[in-house]
């Protein structure tokens, strides 16, 4: 029998069974996220928060010496529809989830490294799981700042969040 790591992964994915630490293994070994420099450092057992650190490094940086917009934007992207997906599938519901729009704002240079805190409390949850039972879908916006190592907000952004009951 030959086992296909892949294909494990893909389908343990999306599955109930899923645990914070292999989540946090299988995105931090994703291929874009190593090219970037970012890294999942915190899953919080019941998924209702990440953090997520985008390393300043030669190969992120753009002339200036800054964070381009690409890879604090591809840090942003995925967390809170994952998140959420993986609450609800704990829930029963599965789901086809993903980023709809991302708007973000550069208020200051990133010559840091960035901190993303996603987090999700239990009313955001309910809200969700009850429009997911009446419309058979979740389409909202979830702030998310990005910090640098000095405490300082560079990045205001808003994900919009799209899941669709399967």
């Amino acid at each position: 029998m030959k086992i296909n790591p892949f294909h494990y992964f893909i389908k343990h994915y999306h599955s109930p069974q899923l645990k914070p630490h292999e989540l946090k293994r299988m995105l931090n070994l994703w291929f874009p996220f190593l090219v970037n420099r970012i890294k999942i450092t915190f899953v919080s057992d019941d998924f209702h928060k990440i953090i997520v650190e985008l390393k300043h490094s030669f190969l992120n940086r753009n002339p200036n010496k800054s964070l381009w917009g690409g890879s604090i934007t591809s840090a942003l992207d995925p967390f809170y529809p994952i998140m959420i997906k993986q609450i609800m599938l704990q829930k029963g519901i599965k789901t086809d989830f993903y980023s709809k729009a991302i708007h973000v704002e550069f208020l200051k240079q990133a010559n840091t490294n960035l901190t993303f805190q996603f987090q999700i409390n239990d009313n955001e949850i309910e809200h969700i799981y009850k429009t997911l039972e009446k419309n058979e879908k979740y389409d909202d916006w979830h702030p998310i700042n990005g910090l640098d190592v000095h405490g300082n907000i560079c990045v205001q952004s808003k994900i919009q969040v799209y899941l669709r009951r399967r």
